[in-house]
């Protein structure tokens, strides 16, 4: 169900009527007797479902969608659990031990407030009442002195947990970045309790580094090559190299400057580029464009103009001869001028040559996978390393066909 149907209202706010010694509700045009254990559970799969104004103050919502957050709490305890056992075991004993602080103070409160309750004659003359006094007053300083103790060492312990939050991080975006795979082809989808076992294999790699850092880092790349292997092998040949650029940008936004990628996959629905689309004519008429760009590619050229300035700065592109190369080669994505080269992104490059022609989209796609996932990351395994080049035009054929 993606809703609450009126006709439940009167069950739901539990209009019963009394008839005799049994009660019964109204739900459409039937009167049906109610029974006080019965519990009515409403399921759906969409997971923000609207619930009416008037229907909010009588249905619990609750919510088993997997987040981000949710997620990355769980994978970092499976991690510590793992990796340092001892110290989910010292923070259960802290806890409890804290818990037992808690009662023995609350039953001291307890034992001081019956003993002045019951006390005879002049409270200040009763020295066996002031001698009760000052002990529960001494040993309510040392439970409380405990505690804070208690509490320093627990927040010692989260600094220590929290040292393997940036690998339980990482691997929630792997999981929501292969969920989005469902959206291109709806068998893409892979479940939780798969990429657990997956996460669970990883950390049973075997320890070889001396400190924390290195041992998440050397996780981290672990779980990225296994979490790629497994899902490539589940996807159709046409796929791989999308879900390549796909898991680039889920794992690394910061390599993607604003609308970057918006353009670059032609998602761009925003109010301002609705408006350049329109003014499209009037743009070429103002712009002047390098003579050598194709005609055909003028619009295409000056809504990139308008959307990235500063970009369009940087190429030069009103210097025909630094472009001449790249203009008569056959293999243009090989010859971008190594002065531009230099100060653009590998994205950037890929989205220029995309706007400048539509041939070629595989070879520039190859380029920005192998510069952003092998260049960066170097945590391809050997046998889906697609730039060995002894194989490189079978492999080719391997992620293109």
């Amino acid at each position: 169900m993606d809703g609450v149907e009126p006709v439940l209202y009167p069950l739901l706010r539990r209009d019963l009527i009394a008839q005799g010694p049994r009660y019964v509700v109204q739900i459409g045009d039937k009167v049906i007797d109610y029974n006080e254990d019965f519990r009515l559970f409403l399921a759906t799969r969409n997971p923000s479902p609207f619930i009416p104004p008037d229907a909010v103050s009588v249905v619990t919502e609750v919510n088993f969608t997997t987040t981000r957050a949710g997620l990355r709490g769980q994978l970092l305890a499976l991690t510590i659990q793992q990796e340092k056992p001892e110290l989910e075991t010292e923070k259960t004993r802290l806890l409890q031990q804290e818990e037992d602080k808690k009662i023995q103070l609350a039953q001291l409160e307890d034992s001081l407030l019956e003993t002045l309750a019951t006390a005879q004659g002049n409270i200040l003359e009763n020295s066996e009442l002031i001698d009760s006094l000052n002990q529960t007053k001494a040993s309510s300083a040392l439970i409380q002195e405990s505690l804070q103790e208690s509490h320093r060492l627990q927040a010692s312990l989260d600094q220590e947990r929290d040292a393997y939050l940036p690998l339980a991080e990482s691997a929630s975006k792997m999981y929501f970045v292969i969920t989005d795979l469902s959206k291109i082809n709806n068998m893409y989808r892979f479940s939780l309790a798969a990429f657990l076992r997956l996460f669970q294999r990883a950390l049973q790699a075997k320890k070889e580094e001396e400190n924390t850092e290195a041992r998440i880092a050397a996780l981290e790349t672990k779980l990225k090559n296994m979490v790629y292997e497994y899902v490539c092998r589940s996807l159709f040949k046409a796929d791989q190299l999308m879900f390549a650029i796909h898991f680039v940008k889920g794992m690394h936004p910061e390599l993607f400057q604003e609308n970057e990628w918006d353009v670059f996959t032609g998602s761009i629905v925003g109010e301002m580029f609705k408006k350049e689309v329109k003014m499209l004519p009037f743009i070429l008429e103002q712009e002047n464009l390098p003579s050598w760009i194709d005609q055909e590619r003028h619009g295409a050229v000056a809504v990139f103009k308008s959307t990235f300035p500063a970009l369009y700065q940087t190429l030069c592109l009103s210097d025909s001869d630094l472009w001449l190369s790249f203009l008569q080669s056959s293999h243009c994505e090989q010859e971008i001028p190594s002065s531009i080269a230099k100060k653009i992104s590998p994205f950037q490059q890929v989205s220029f040559q995309s706007t400048l022609e539509l041939c070629r989209v595989e070879t520039r796609l190859f380029q920005l996978w192998y510069h952003l996932l092998h260049g960066l990351m170097c945590w391809m395994h050997e046998d889906l390393d697609l730039l060995n080049t002894k194989h490189r035009q079978d492999r080719m054929h391997l992620i293109f066909n």
